[in-house]
């Protein structure tokens, strides 16, 4: 069994109060964009409090400009995309899946609730992972009649959580 982990890259553009969701097709082909696979919308600046003006993005957020303190500006990809910006990846990690194609997407929604699917990158996975070994397997019964044996186990731990 295996869970798929996803990077979300925050910057500038997303507010303290702007999150994602993440949808996904569970395997089955058909993208479900009305049930997220979150169970709640991830906050891109979760620690932030609401404020005003350029503390939207979170740079001053723990002491950043009226302490000596490391900072942690050459740490990560604190620069990775615009001047003084502390960008970051917000990791998610689904459910466990054994096998199959599974398709995820992640929708950013506003302070608000809106969010558009219209031009989302539909990323896929291919999990090719065998289930754990059933124990005491044991016979229960036989049917002379057709020939049949039938059989007790216990589930993999793995399979049942």
């Amino acid at each position: 069994m295996q869970a798929i982990k996803l990077g979300v890259v925050r910057n500038r553009n997303y507010r303290s109060a702007d999150g994602f969701h993440i949808y996904t097709d569970g395997g089955s082909g058909q993208m479900d964009w009305m049930h997220p696979a979150t169970p709640r919308r991830i906050l891109f600046w979760e620690d932030a409090p609401l404020m005003a003006g350029h503390l939207l993005a979170g740079h001053v957020m723990a002491q950043h400009l009226d302490s000596v303190w490391i900072d942690g500006h050459l740490e990560g990809t604190h620069l990775l995309d615009e001047f003084l910006l502390p960008a970051t990846t917000i990791f998610y990690e689904t459910d466990l899946f054994v096998f199959g194609r599974f398709r995820h997407a992640v929708v950013t929604e506003d302070s608000l609730g809106n969010a558009t699917t219209d031009g989302v990158v539909v990323c896929q996975t291919v999990i090719n992972s065998e289930p754990g070994q059933a124990n005491d397997f044991l016979p229960i019964s036989y049917d002379s009649q057709n020939d049949r044996l039938t059989f007790s186990f216990t589930l993999s731990e793995r399979l049942t959580g």
